[in-house]
């Protein structure tokens, strides 16, 4: 197993973390969140939701290490979907620190976990494929 893999997620995760400490002193409280597409904020959020991403982003980092050490042949997969996941966690996070002026990260947070979803069900098939 290649604990290098590993890497990717856990520097999107870590990412994540430079942009909240970066950003954290001139956040609002409460932090505006649930935009539209004009960056018209819907909702508000406590801004130590932001640390919720941060936590959510290594416990998904944590049981598909685990995974993978257990299922070495899905690692890869499990990569590819971690990977996604943490980057939607990211864009969440740059979603809320722009106060939804950038609605690109909010297009392509969608993409992105569909994308990586389909990546993982294909790597799983070629797996199951190979073991038959």
């Amino acid at each position: 197993m290649n604990k290098r893999n590993w890497l990717i997620p856990m520097i999107i995760v870590g990412l994540n973390a430079l942009a909240i400490l970066v950003q954290w002193n001139s956040l609002p409280e409460p932090l505006p969140a649930h935009f539209d597409l004009q960056g018209n904020a819907s909702g508000t959020m406590p801004r130590s939701m932001l640390l919720l991403y941060l936590l959510i982003g290594v416990a998904v980092c944590l049981i598909a290490y685990v995974i993978g050490r257990m299922k070495p042949k899905l690692q890869s997969g499990l990569v590819i979907l971690t990977s996604g996941i943490c980057l939607v966690l990211f864009l969440s996070t740059m979603v809320s620190l722009t106060s939804g002026k950038l609605p690109v990260f909010m297009i392509a947070e969608p993409v992105i976990l569909l994308l990586t979803t389909i990546a993982f069900i294909v790597w799983v098939a070629k797996c199951l494929k190979k073991n038959n």
